[in-house]
């Protein structure tokens, strides 16, 4: 286990190998500082503190100690500090890696995953993972410090010794063990660790639902019942990791009665010295320190081998697909979507579609929920693949095109917006290159600027999570600026105006047809309202495109487009 642990760490762990190797060396030297410090014991109490003892002796003793005990300062400080400092440098290593790696998987991972598991990968098992470093030094510092107390108890009298060989079967069946049942239950420790913490992050996110449908008994008592849950799988570790202590030192108790009997008989019949016995007394005591130190390090590294499983299953998971080799500067003639059919898994949400999109065309896709607009969306990012049929854009199938480039061709506006914690500025510059007058003219086309200079800081205010300090509307308008910076070819508007109240739609609206300008946009509309002077409205039923044309068309033809246009005047 300790092979393939320690494989697993070093590449964490190896930028700092000098650091690593002086650790180890200081491991060396704290054993032998603690076998010096032992072998004192007997000429202190044979001579030391005997009154035919001179001041020179006893100054002498008293220099050894206090010189061994100075020597220890730095080494224990520098192997305790340098340990910790490789522990958290290697954590926020695999942290980094994890959350890189989360960042890399496919939108439909996601759709699969708890958020709190996630959360829980990447802060508790990353720093489990890690301390299984300070287990791997534990396991070679603390045998060396027994084996020097072993050696200065065997010095002292080997005879007694031989009582540590008898338990030492004992130790070894105690820490198999107590190793193996930990391993195993350290699985579910952190996998109920994640659903607590997703319970919590879902607590904590739907607060608003909560209180509006009085639903904080019954948020309550899922967390209580996660945390309970939690709570059992800890203790069944606790249980065997507790109970491996005292047995440690059950072990020991009845060596050291044992051995005191023994040696009772030795004073007796001079064959053993006061100083001799205290000496091996001392050494035995202390052996059996890195014997507990070694059990707990034990059970640590048994738990960073669970946390190193559910990490690496996460590594071992499959990253985004990006196959595409071609790369489109811009967008010049066309997309065409032919014979696609698309579905998550369950059932047919696109069915054989055909539709072509013209450079500059202002299209919508309409349609009641479920019809498959917001899906189209998502196969032109390329956030699923296109596995029946094909979308081209100026000929190029998207399958074809590199990711990056390929949503460097979209802006996007969407009902679902998010904003960083941070400032206005941050949420609209995203690491670009901006400068103040681009972000006033952002503002400006946005309809954001009123109200960006009335915050408290200006731009520099924070937004709040996910823009929680911000209306609706104002949200909004920033997603829109923020999509103006971008100055892509294409904008997608995935009906950006759908949660908002009527005041603020007109105003989102406005913002909306002044970032759209000259460019091609796709718009999922649900407001029929917001499309009528459109290009081309293509309507989607059940995954199928039923009728396409422009407003007054479709509502000469009075069939689906009418019915729900119809739908929509009512609202």
């Amino acid at each position: 286990m300790i092979e393939l642990l320690t494989k697993k760490l070093f590449p964490y762990i190896a930028p700092y190998r000098y650091k690593v190797i002086l650790t180890v060396l200081l491991s060396v030297a704290l054993a032998a500082i603690g076998g010096l410090q032992v072998s004192l014991v007997k000429p202190l109490f044979d001579r030391g503190l005997s009154p035919d003892a001179t001041t020179n002796e006893v100054v002498i003793l008293a220099a050894q100690l206090l010189g061994l005990g100075i020597l220890n300062f730095p080494c224990r400080f520098l192997h305790f500090y340098w340990l910790r400092f490789i522990m958290e440098k290697a954590t926020c290593a695999v942290r980094a890696e994890v959350f890189n790696k989360l960042l890399r998987l496919p939108t439909s991972f996601f759709h699969g995953s708890k958020q709190g598991q996630l959360i829980s990968n990447s802060l508790n098992d990353t720093q489990v993972f890690a301390s299984g470093f300070k287990a791997v030094i534990d396991l070679i510092r603390e045998p060396l410090k027994a084996m020097v107390y072993l050696g200065m108890a065997f010095w002292a009298d080997w005879q007694l010794t031989l009582v540590i060989f008898i338990i030492a079967p004992f130790l070894i069946l105690i820490f198999g063990i107590s190793g193996k049942k930990v391993k195993n239950n350290q699985g579910s420790v952190q996998q109920e660790h994640g659903e607590l913490t997703h319970n919590i992050t879902e607590g904590l996110s739907a607060h608003k639902i909560t209180k509006a449908f009085n639903l904080q008994d019954f948020v309550y008592k899922r967390f209580k019942y996660a945390q309970e849950r939690f709570f059992n799988a800890q203790m069944k570790t606790s249980f065997v990791e507790e109970m491996a202590h005292p047995f440690v030192e059950l072990v020991g108790a009845m060596a050291f009665s044992g051995v005191i009997v023994f040696a009772h008989f030795r004073i007796q019949s001079g064959e053993m010295t006061m100083g001799e016995f205290i000496s091996f007394i001392a050494a035995l005591a202390l052996f059996m320190d890195p014997i507990r130190k070694f059990s707990q390090a034990n059970v640590r590294l048994s738990q960073a081998q669970a946390a190193a499983d559910r990490i690496f299953g996460i590594f071992n998971l499959e990253e985004e697909k990006d196959i595409g080799t071609e790369v489109i500067s811009n967008f010049n003639d066309s997309i065409k979507v032919s014979n696609l059919t698309f579905s998550y898994g369950e059932g047919d949400v696109i069915k054989n579609l055909n539709l072509e999109i013209k450079k500059g065309q202002k299209v919508a896709l309409v349609g009641l929920s479920g019809s498959g607009k917001s899906t189209l969306i998502n196969l032109l990012l390329g956030l699923y693949p296109v596995e029946q049929g094909s979308i081209e854009i100026d000929g190029h199938r998207i399958d074809k095109i590199k990711l990056k480039n390929l949503r460097d061709l979209f802006g996007l506006v969407s009902q679902d917006i998010f904003l960083f914690n941070d400032s206005v500025k941050t949420n609209l510059f995203l690491d670009q290159n901006i400068d103040q007058a681009q972000l006033a003219q952002a503002l400006d086309v946005a309809y954001a600027k009123d109200f960006v200079e009335k915050l408290p800081q200006g731009d520099e205010t924070l937004v709040g999570d996910r823009g929680a300090r911000l209306s609706g509307g104002q949200q909004q308008r920033l997603t829109i600026a923020r999509a103006y910076l971008q100055n892509t070819d294409i904008l997608l508007f995935d009906e950006a105006t759908s949660a908002l109240d009527n005041e603020s739609e007109k105003v989102v609206q406005k913002a909306l047809e002044n970032l759209a300008g000259e460019k091609t946009v796709i718009a999922v509309a649900h407001r029929l309202s917001t499309i009528q002077d459109f290009d081309q409205i293509f309507v989607m039923h059940e995954g199928k495109l039923v009728e396409q044309g422009t407003h007054g068309e479709l509502m000469a033809n009075q069939h689906e487009y009418a019915k729900l246009y119809e739908l929509s005047q009512k609202s």
